[in-house]
């Protein structure tokens, strides 16, 4: 008994030692990965992961992933560090029946190194630039008091701001803002950029986007557009800011605005409104408006937003314009002036949802709109040269345009992360209704004595009704051809599929009213069509992204048919397209914090059904429209190539870029001279296919820092040719032209003043293959000057100059000189209270002018408009970020000088 007693003992102790050498030999598999607040991977972190026995390491690869193959216990503890982000520890414990686990992705967060508490010594990096994103220090530029966004960005090499806050990016203009990785309120550039204070950003960040889609599949095709991400520092990541702004100026202008916005991380809720009056000899507007918008998270996957702009104006404006057109029977001189009287009422709303979770993400938009507009014009056109004519013509307009559009959007990772699945709806209907009374005199003139011959009177009064609808889908499946932990980087291949249906028709009716004052309508005025545009798209391509590298390769085959039919006659047209277009994109970093990139792609576009039928359009009376059934699809090809490379120890910057784009099947106007029943000439513009038409072009950028960043060299142009095929009296002809423009650039900026300075030289020629090799040729030599001085926190003035000498204009452009003078002041408490006053243009020297090419056609515009004015204004601040309290103008008076 005794023994077997203690055999049982034996066996129950070897079975219980058994059992725990098999639950010390258990492992886990754990697995993850790392982003920053962009959701970009962050490559190359350090990561410990700590059990009660053992330390594990490993580093994240070039997608951000990281795993551990062998882990002892089901509870760990993870710490990852990385330059530039705050350090990350937590401790997990997962389901000890699960083999292998992966973790919810880890959000780092951007380390800021606060200047007060710490004297850095060495040199700031002011630009570091990345294969897709060139991320600009603010530590780096001089931020004064009361400096906004759009002041820091103006210091940036390589980004233009113009007058109306319209940012652009080595020439390409910015489409959307983010900050701290998230849609901030409208995403619209221009409108924050005037309101956020400058000394709440850390970071301000050029990225090439593809597209939230593009970012959760790694599928990045097409052509990116430019998005500014602003990285704020700790703890500015919430505030409440707002303004509402009125002032007064001599120019009889008067204008009352207001905003307010509460921002709290992914809560944002803002709201606006405006008020203008424009009263003088040259304009006259009365233009109102409200917007408000909201954005917030529903869960910690979910988000929506909503937002609604109405806008209400009237505006009168008077234009000069003088037209020069080439013919191989003579050249044609045309003297406009109109005067333009309009209303409009515009609403706007639009509503979205979006959703990502580690497998799908989704996206529901709605918008819809509905515009009123009226327009009263009464203008003239003196002819002479091969044409001696003078047409008077008093017209009238009224039109109603509802829109609604619509878009789901759904993408899901499949086959842990290796493939991925996306499929979209789109829709769209809108409909017009304009009538249009237009008065015409026209007067004839002997070509030789140039005494007038004859007069002709056309009243017409047009009314059109238009109807359009639209829906379309996608699909889009993805594989990967590595395995996405693969450290070297992964590789994919992916087929898509797009198809859109639209649906158009228009009704015209011409009623005329002859000498005697008898109506009637005129059956050959008129137009009854329909039309439907099918189009398909199936593409293939190649992705690959590494840690230095990415690129993609796809073809794409376009099936088209458009067709349609005159209700009154029964007549068909129907037109049938096959087009292939490639494209390839590619980016490459460069060690010493440069990249290099170049795009190509390639699209398709049908002519317009209005250029396709043989119905003959007599709106005009002196040019009239017939379309050509046989037109055949465009295919365009663009082509462009940048640089970036910037030196800390020098200082030395270089931007550089090229681009290109050759059209095959252009569609160009065919321009002949007719005889009337009066024996007199007008224009008939058909439409054809031709080859040749291409543009190419460079620019570049040169930025050398001195003085701690503070001092500023820069060189920077661009130069660009184009060609056009047209046709003249059935005749092919082609123009070119060149444009070349350079700047030098001095910039220097301190705390307490700046200084800037630019001499910059523009050259436009253009030569026509009409007569003799027409040339024309345009000069623009400037000089311009800013300065700001701050004595005080209370006091900043402002002073701009600039000299310009045109030449080869026609119309008068004169060399202006234009002054303008500022003065800023704040009292009370925080400068809460602003005054500020402003001269413009001192010496009444300024217009708007510009020029534009089409075919064998010069054109020159002058808008004639007061601009010498002194405006005043008011203001009271009032905001707070994080735990600093700002300063935001709010303007509630204003001064009129005379």
């Amino acid at each position: 008994m005794r023994k077997s007693n203690n055999l049982c003992f034996l066996i129950f102790f070897i079975l219980i030692t058994l059992s725990f050498n098999a639950l010390a030999q258990s492992q886990f598999k754990i697995s993850g990965s790392v982003i920053d607040s962009l959701k970009k991977p962050v490559e190359g972190v350090n990561i410990r992961l700590i059990t009660d026995k053992d330390t594990l390491r490993s580093n994240s690869d070039a997608k951000g992933n990281f795993a551990f193959a062998k882990v002892a216990r089901n509870k760990f503890y993870l710490t990852i560090t990385a330059l530039g982000y705050k350090p990350f520890a937590s401790i997990y414990e997962i389901e000890s029946s699960k083999k292998s686990s992966v973790l919810e992705p880890i959000t780092l967060k951007m380390e800021t190194i606060r200047l007060e508490d710490v004297e850095v010594k060495v040199k700031v990096d002011p630009i570091k630039i990345k294969k897709d994103t060139i991320e600009y220090n603010a530590a780096a530029y001089t931020v004064r008091e009361n400096d906004k966004v759009e002041d820091l960005l103006k210091q940036l090499q390589g980004i233009e701001v113009d007058e109306k806050g319209a940012v652009t990016a080595m020439g390409k203009k910015m489409t959307k803002l983010r900050v701290n990785g998230e849609d901030f309120f409208t995403s619209n550039v221009e409108d924050y950029i005037r309101q956020l204070p400058a000394d709440i950003i850390a970071k301000l960040q050029v990225i090439e986007d593809y597209g939230d889609e593009a970012n959760f599949t790694g599928i990045k095709v097409g052509t990116p557009q430019k998005m500014l991400n602003l990285v704020t520092k700790p703890g500015m990541d919430k505030g409440v800011f707002g303004g509402v702004n009125m002032s007064s100026a001599t120019n009889n202008a008067h204008n009352l605005g207001g905003n307010g916005s509460i921002w709290k991380k992914t809560k944002q809720i803002g709201f606006g409104g405006r008020y203008g009056i424009t009263n003088n000899e040259f304009t006259k507007m009365n233009n109102g408006g409200l917007n408000g918008n909201i954005r917030d998270k529903i869960s910690k996957e979910f988000s929506f937003n909503g937002g609604y702009h109405f806008s209400n104006g009237i505006n009168k404006s008077i234009q000069s314009n003088y037209l020069e057109t080439f013919n191989p029977q003579g050249t044609i001189f045309d003297l406009r002036e109109s005067a333009n009287n309009s209303k409009s009422l515009n609403n706007n709303i639009n509503l979205g949802l979006n959703g990502a979770t580690k497998k799908n993400y989704f996206n529901i938009s709605l918008s819809g709109a509905l515009a009123n507009t009226r327009n009263d014009a009464v203008s003239t056109s003196n002819k002479t040269g091969f044409i001696k004519q003078d047409l008077m013509s008093n017209s009238g307009s009224r039109n109603s345009n509802p829109n609604v559009n619509g878009s789901i959007n759904w993408s899901r990772r499949l086959a842990n992360n290796k493939r991925s699945l996306s499929m979209g709806f789109n829709f769209g209907t809108s409909e017009g209704n304009s009538n249009s009374a237009i008065n015409d005199m026209i007067r004839y003139y002997n070509e030789t004595t140039n005494v007038l011959v004859k007069d002709s009177l056309l009243n017409r009064l047009v009314d059109n009704n238009t109807s359009n609808s639209n829906f379309g889908g996608n699909f889009q499946f993805s594989n990967s051809l590595k395995r996405p932990n693969d450290s070297t980087g992964y590789s994919f291949i992916n087929l898509s599929y797009r198809f859109s249906v639209s649906r158009s028709r228009n009704l015209q009716t011409t009623t005329v009213t002859n000498p005697l004052g008898n109506s009637f309508v005129v059956d050959s005025l008129g137009q009854d069509y329909v039309s439907n545009f099918i189009n398909q798209n199936f593409g293939i391509g190649f992705n690959t992204n590494a840690k230095r590298i990415s690129y993609n390769l796809g073809l794409n085959f376009s099936p088209s048919i458009i067709i349609g039919k005159y209700q009154n006659t029964g007549q068909e047209l129907k037109n049938y397209q096959l087009n292939f277009s490639p494209s390839a994109n590619l980016s490459y970093q460069i060690k010493d914090n440069g990249n290099l990139s170049f795009g190509y792609n390639g699209y398709t576009s049908s002519p317009d059904f209005n250029k396709l039928q043989p119905v003959r359009n007599n709106n005009d009376v002196q040019n009239l429209i017939i379309g050509n059934p046989d037109l055949k699809a465009t295919s365009s090809h663009t082509a462009d190539f940048s640089y970036n490379q910037f030196d800390l120890k020098s200082g030395l910057s270089i931007m550089a870029g090229l681009s290109g784009t050759f059209a095959f099947n252009s569609v160009v106007s065919n321009t002949v001279f007719l005889r009337d029943t009066l024996n007199s000439l007008k224009q008939q513009t058909t439409y054809e296919n031709v080859n040749g038409v291409y543009n190419v072009g460079g620019n570049y950028s040169l930025n050398k820092r001195l003085m701690t960043n503070k001092l500023s060299l820069s060189i920077n142009g661009n130069v660009a040719y184009n060609r056009n095929v047209f046709y003249t009296e059935n005749v092919l002809n082609r123009s070119s032209g060149i444009n070349v423009s350079n700047a030098f650039r001095f910039n220097l900026n301190e705390k307490k003043y700046s200084f800037n300075t630019s001499v910059s030289y523009s050259f436009s020629s253009n030569t026509y293959s009409v007569m003799n090799q027409n040339i024309k040729n345009i000069q623009v030599l400037a000089l311009n000057g800013s300065a700001s001085w701050i004595p005080s926190k209370r006091f900043r003035v402002n002073a701009s100059a600039s000299k310009s000498l045109n030449f080869g204009y026609n119309l008068y452009a004169g060399n202006p000189l234009l002054v303008n003078m500022g003065l800023n002041t704040s009292f009370l408490k925080d400068n809460r209270l602003l005054f500020s006053i402003q001269a413009n243009d001192l010496f009444n020297q300024g217009a708007l002018f510009s020029t534009s090419i089409t075919n064998n056609s010069i054109s020159e515009n002058r808008t004639r408009f007061i601009s010498r004015f002194v405006q005043a204004t008011l203001g009271y601040n009032l905001s707070q970020f994080g735990n600093k309290k700002g300063r935001t103008n709010v303007n509630l008076s204003g001064v009129e000088f005379n």
